[in-house]
């Protein structure tokens, strides 16, 4: 991992952990420079990694001020239950279970020219350190996964599939978009209309590429954050 990747985890991590706290500033660059043995551009190329994701603002003469402690890193290149991604940012969470509705249309929305299938919608709110951040609807192909228990749906869909069901997924298609709040999202998530949503909607394959489940994730978009490393060459 290239030196300034690392400052930037480790300080992510202090910030993920509450060593850091909102209104808090980071160590001085010339701290980290003493710190790692690197050059002051390599903790710049680090600090400004947190700052483009939202976690910290950088004002002249008094250093990197911490903005946030509470936002839910979101990859888009990589398949991750909800779940798996709560560990990775050591957050505390629960998943609470909104409704569970048996033989459901999929949304045209959601389709984008797919074949209709019928499902069991499973609708979920996610929230994070007691703040309501994310509403989940997955239509689950009823073909493949005829019922799905409460007590599952409480807790991980993918585990699930993978762990109990022996299923095999191999890939999602995702298409991102910002919207305004719906009256749902007011409800569920405790925002008005005047907060933007994040609607992340999925189609998830199987490895022989039969569609598993269509799902519409809708983020508070100010608790979200994504981070992607993209290369140029190979």
């Amino acid at each position: 991992m290239k030196k300034y990747l690392q400052i930037y985890h480790d300080l992510l991590t202090d910030i993920q952990n509450k060593k850091f706290k909102k209104g808090d500033l980071l160590p001085s660059d010339q701290k980290l420079v003493m710190r790692y043995h690197v050059s002051r551009e390599t903790v710049r190329k680090a600090v400004r990694l947190l700052a483009n994701e939202g976690y910290i603002q950088t004002i002249r003469g008094k250093g990197s001020l911490i903005l946030s402690t509470e936002k839910l890193m979101f990859p888009f290149s990589s398949i991750e239950s909800y779940h798996e991604l709560v560990a990775q940012n050591h957050l505390q969470s629960t998943n609470d279970l909104v409704s569970i509705h048996d033989h459901v249309a999929v949304p045209v929305a959601l389709l984008n020219g797919a074949p209709a299938l019928t499902t069991q919608l499973i609708v979920r709110k996610r929230v994070v350190d007691d703040v309501p951040v994310i509403l989940d609807y997955d239509y689950v192909n009823e073909a493949i996964v005829p019922e799905i228990p409460a007590t599952v749906a409480q807790r991980s869909l993918f585990d699930y599939f993978e762990s109990t069901l022996h299923l095999k997924i191999d890939y999602a298609i995702k298409h991102i978009a910002i919207e305004p709040a719906e009256y749902d999202d007011c409800v569920y998530l405790g925002i008005n209309q005047s907060v933007p949503v994040l609607v992340v909607r999925s189609e998830t394959h199987l490895s022989d590429n039969r569609v598993l489940s269509y799902t519409e994730s809708r983020h508070r978009a100010d608790k979200f954050s994504s981070l992607e490393f993209a290369r140029r060459h190979q």
